[in-house]
């Protein structure tokens, strides 16, 4: 029984390991790309059934939630949002990005205004951030 349950235990952390790496890996660069102020392009979990072009981001945060999961907070200048096209700033949540990558782009205007004001961690009064990570 004792094997059993160890062997199970063994199981669980193997599964469960692979979207950690993948998180720890998606931070580091979404944290790169954050100071030293890039673009990324990312796929977000629902795009491809969508058939959206990925989306290009302005990183201006990652921060950790109070429920343990981190964060992006950046300006989307393409990508689909609720079935169209348009600029706008985002909060996205790390476990729904399917795949990342820096590329070479600028911050337009209002991208380093909305990043110049600072993000307090809130939409509305939902306040959900514990912890700026980088910025």
């Amino acid at each position: 029984m004792k094997t059993r349950l160890t062997s199970t235990a063994l199981c669980a952390t193997i599964a469960f390991a692979p979207p950690a790496l993948a998180q720890s890996d998606t931070q580091a660069l979404l944290c790169e790309a954050a100071q030293t102020g890039r673009v990324v392009e990312i796929v977000y979990h629902e795009d491809p059934s969508k058939s959206c072009q990925p989306r290009l981001v302005d990183v201006h945060q990652v921060a950790l939630g109070n429920n343990g999961t981190l964060y992006m907070h950046g300006w989307q200048t393409r990508g689909c949002t609720n079935g169209r096209d348009y600029e706008s700033e985002r909060i996205f949540r790390f476990d729904r990005i399917l795949s990342v990558n820096i590329i070479d782009g600028e911050f337009g205007a209002r991208s380093q205004e909305v990043r110049a004001e600072g993000w307090d961690g809130c939409i509305g009064s939902n306040c959900f951030i514990a912890e700026t990570l980088c910025e």
